[in-house]
């Protein structure tokens, strides 16, 4: 911990560290508190940490101009070789400027999500913070309002400034993520701070600063809104002292592996029920299953519904219309009234569930009418997957299997049944459990 927090072979940062206000800082606050190396730095010390620039609009319109000047200079410069077509191979120089315009979309992006969010800071609640403990604080974005978001995450890591050497005997360096843990977190429009809360393993490695071989935290808090996304990062104080509490945080750090584990499991079981023609997303309070109406996912349905519709009209059209009488109406109707069920439950019928901390929502559309049950999660009896229907084919008998949500409402019992039609049974339990699961009210 003898040297200030620089990047290897960055000579602008040496020269800030060695002979700026801060270079100055630094070598007074490490004289002062050898033991205490969160307080050689201003804003670990206050508790109070700036974003990152790294990725700023500065960097960002650099790169591009560069990369534009570059390209158009040459480009103009051997306009006229590239015209006579004697050096095919010059016209590799103009992938320079398609380049530098890509650049500058991107330094667009960088500038608008800046000018958007302002550079946010992070205000702990107590500094440093410590292995085997909580981070706690706010993240600020002082006069800039939050737009309405639809998924926000913060996750905290561990990070390694490697480096190797190479067959030249030159060195590489690497930043390596050793340790990760990713959080959802509210976040609501309108407000302009964010509380984080995020566990601390107590086997990790202390801050080395970002040096030759070393050691960094970091937070990153990402969410999707309007317009560009918000992703920032800032680097942390972490040291080994007294104030943690290792079992609390070996339990969230559990729990939230877990549910790493369920959602691995979720983005397995939406691939495979995207292949069903069954849509399942997740959105930022649980997950919702969008059900299409059968006949337009699967042929075979959609050629039965079409039969029993077509039946009636067949029998109006040569039948009733040329010698219309009384028991030929009573032979329509019953056969009219078949087919218009069959086709509305067949072609129109669908379903949205969404499972959220407080239950199930489940909206089904007929006719494009639709009804609407809120379902606590205490009043859920069941969610399982039955088999109603078969189909025999070239391969045999096939099976497709529906789910079923029983709940108590109002003390009688109440059942829906959506009409998934998948031909996986263990892929409809799959998603019960999943459904169940993410009704679960959030301890």
């Amino acid at each position: 911990m003898s040297e200030p927090p620089r990047e290897a072979n960055r000579l602008a940062s040496i020269l800030t560290f060695q002979f700026g206000k801060h270079g100055a800082r630094w070598r007074a606050q490490q004289a002062r508190f050898p033991e205490e190396p969160w307080r050689w730095r201003e804003d670990w010390e206050s508790g109070v940490i700036p974003a990152s620039k790294e990725g700023g609009p500065v960097g960002a319109w650099v790169l591009a101009v560069l990369f534009v000047g570059v390209g158009v200079g040459v480009t103009f410069a051997i306009w006229g070789d590239l015209m006579s077509g004697k050096e095919p191979i010059l016209w590799f120089f103009t992938l320079f400027p398609f380049v530098g315009l890509i650049l500058t979309l991107r330094a667009l992006v960088v500038t608008a999500r800046a000018v958007k969010y302002g550079r946010p800071v992070l205000r702990l609640e107590s500094t440093p913070c410590v292995l085997g403990g909580q981070l706690r604080g706010t993240i600020e974005f002082g006069g800039c309002r939050l737009p309405p978001c639809e998924a926000a995450e913060a996750e905290i890591q561990e990070r390694h400034l490697i480096q190797t050497k190479t067959s030249r005997n030159r060195t590489q360096s690497r930043i390596k993520v050793m340790w990760s843990l990713r959080l959802p977190l509210p976040l609501r429009g309108g407000e302009n701070s964010i509380p984080v809360s995020l566990p601390i393993p107590s086997n990790g490695a202390e801050t080395d600063g970002v040096s030759s071989g070393g050691i960094n935290w970091r937070v990153c808090l990402r969410a999707t809104t309007p317009g560009p996304d918000l992703h920032v990062a800032f680097e942390l104080p972490v040291f080994a002292r007294a104030g943690g509490d290792p079992a609390q945080t070996k339990n969230v750090i559990e729990a939230a592996a877990a549910q790493s584990v369920t959602e691995a499991g979720e983005d397995a079981l939406i691939g495979n029920l995207q292949r069903e023609g069954v849509r399942l997303v997740r959105y930022p309070a649980g997950l919702e299953l969008r059900v299409r109406p059968i006949g337009l996912r699967r042929s075979g349905f959609a050629i039965t519904a079409l039969v029993f519709m077509v039946i009636p009209v067949a029998f109006w059209w040569f039948a009733l219309r040329p010698h219309p009488s009384i028991w030929r109406w009573l032979g329509f109707a019953p056969l009219a009234a078949l087919g218009a069920l069959i086709g509305s439950l067949t072609l129109t019928k669908s379903f949205r569930v969404r499972a959220g901390g407080k239950g199930l929502r489940i909206t089904r559309h007929i006719l494009g009418i639709p009804t609407v049950w809120q379902v606590p999660y205490e009043a859920i009896e069941s969610v399982q997957p039955n088999s109603t229907m078969s189909a025999s084919s070239a391969e045999g008998t096939v099976r497709y299997y529906d789910l079923d949500i029983k709940w108590q409402a109002r003390g009688k019992s109440r059942k829906v049944c959506l009409g998934l039609g998948i031909t996986d049974k263990a892929m409809a339990g799959a998603l019960a459990q999943a459904l169940r699961h993410a009704s679960k009210p959030s301890l």
